[in-house]
């Protein structure tokens, strides 16, 4: 209710405010007073006020003339509420005077009723005039926001990231937009006119024939669904589709559908899963072989110990001190030989360099054993390098590792770089090797389908840190890997 009045008390301001209502009202106050000049003789001034005595008339014809130009007026000005005021008003002064004053009454009640009802007519007339052009600008109002409207979902749809396309009950495609382009690989302006059976697999149609007589039946596809394209150039390519029945007139008319390529997350996610597959057989792989070295190497070597052991407390009285210092001799080389393929295993799972003087002297320390073990010259240049997280250290070192196993058993290579660069916010690492290199893949990813799952795993170890890593590589001129990481992502 508080609002209906304030909205109320607000409109009425307005229309008080309107200056033709009061011009409207003082036309009508000074036309009464001349109308009714006999009534208000008594008052001064008032009762001198008469128009047709200064025209020389006779007759009172002339302000009921007036009085329906005045209505006129209030209703092409201020409405029909004021015109409906300024009517009643009229109407009251000019039956008044037919009433108590005109001789000729029979004459002024004919010229007051007829002035008040061409009044009435011509007032009737604005409003419905005035309702038409207020509905008239709502009309434009609404086209124009429908235009708007309009050439805003025209350009959603032209310019949606998504393929969008519509296509006749036939197949026939009717409308598409610019990523389809990019989706078939047909020129945008070609589409229109094609069927969609050119684009889509034989194997995949059935699929499509069962989507199409799903929503026929009114079961709506509440989720995406795959299907595997033909582009223009014959490549396929797969993409998630989503579809819905264009009904009119409760028929139906046309499908339309949105899809997206997914080929490259598809190739990917397989990819990671076959490479996901060849890490965990290699780790059982290296369980093995470690559980065989273990076996047939330190075990052994335990074994031996404890029976020369054996022997020495069995003989020990027999023996002469200098056989005794003999036998304890072949002890200890027997337990240092015992201790350094320990620390071996143990340096090999993870060098404790590592941890005690950080990662310059640990990537240092490996260039020597590659070197020593392969006999590659392995140089080394390392910029200053800020304090790592104990994971950004461990991925670069095991990046370097597996970059430096890969040139000494893979490439043939006689020569080998490793660079730390720390430039603002990132350390740069880059392993060089002159050995036979090899064709890049397109991706990547697509590493682990060829058996390169060392470069693969780099890449996966990089991502954990937010880092990247690049290849290059052609067939005989060698392989440079880059990685980049970040020095403050645990900041």
């Amino acid at each position: 209710m508080r609002t209906g009045h304030f909205r109320e008390y607000r409109t009425g301001g307005a229309a008080l405010a309107n200056p033709h209502l009061w011009i409207a009202a003082v036309l009508f106050v000074f036309l009464t007073i001349a109308h009714l000049t006999e009534l208000l003789s008594a008052i001064p001034f008032l009762g001198d006020i008469s128009l047709p005595a200064t025209l020389g008339l006779s007759r009172h014809s002339l302000e009921r003339f007036f009085y329906l130009l005045l209505m006129l007026y209030a209703g092409w000005t201020v409405g029909l509420v004021g015109a409906a005021v300024i009517w009643l008003s009229s109407a009251s002064a000019m039956l008044l005077r037919a009433f108590l004053v005109s001789p000729q009454f029979r004459d002024a009640i004919l010229e007051s009723l007829a002035s008040l009802a061409i009044a009435a007519l011509a007032v009737a007339l604005m409003a419905t005039y005035h309702q038409n052009k207020r509905q008239q600008g709502r009309l434009e109002k609404a086209r124009h926001d429908a235009e708007l409207v309009r050439r805003k979902y025209e350009e959603l749809f032209a310019d949606a990231s998504d393929a969008v396309w519509v296509h006749d009950m036939e197949g026939k495609i009717t409308l598409a937009n610019r990523a389809c382009e990019e989706l078939t690989g047909c020129p945008v302006s070609e589409l229109p006119g094609r069927n969609v059976r050119e684009f889509i697999t034989p194997e995949a149609r059935p699929l499509a024939r069962e989507v199409r007589d799903r929503l026929l039946r009114g079961q709506a596809m509440e989720h995406r669904y795959e299907q595997r394209l033909i582009k223009e150039d014959g490549s396929e390519a797969i993409m998630q589709v989503a579809t819905r029945l264009i009904v009119s007139d409760g028929r139906p008319q046309a499908f339309q559908n949105m899809a997206r390529d997914v080929t490259e997350e598809r190739r990917l996610q397989d990819n990671l899963q076959f490479y996901l597959r060849q890490i965990l057989q290699a780790q059982e792989e290296e369980r093995r072989r470690l559980s065989r070295e273990l076996h047939d190497d330190t075990s052994q070597q335990v074994l031996l110990l404890t029976h020369r052991v054996d022997k020495i407390a069995a003989r020990a009285e027999s023996c002469s001190p200098q056989e005794l210092l003999d036998e304890l001799a072949k002890l200890y080389d027997l337990s240092e030989q015992t201790y350094q393929g320990i620390k071996h295993y143990a340096q090999a799972l993870r060098p404790r360099i590592l941890d005690d003087l950080g990662l310059v002297s640990a990537l240092r320390w490996l260039a020597e054993e590659i070197q020593s073990l392969s006999g590659m010259q392995v140089q080394v240049q390392i910029d200053e390098v800020p304090p790592l997280s104990p994971e950004t250290k461990l991925v670069l070192f095991r990046i370097v590792q597996e970059a430096l196993n890969n040139a000494h058993r893979h490439s043939g290579a006689s020569e080998v770089g490793v660079t730390v660069e720390c430039r603002e916010d990132a350390l740069t690492v880059t392993v060089t090797d002159n050995g036979s290199g090899f064709e890049l893949p397109t991706q990547l990813s697509d590493f682990a389908r060829r058996g390169k799952l060392g470069l693969t795993g780099m890449a996966e170890r990089a991502r954990l840190i937010g880092g990247e890593v690049r290849v290059n590589s052609a067939p005989g001129q060698g392989t440079t890997i880059v990685v980049k990481a970040p020095t403050r992502l645990y900041e």
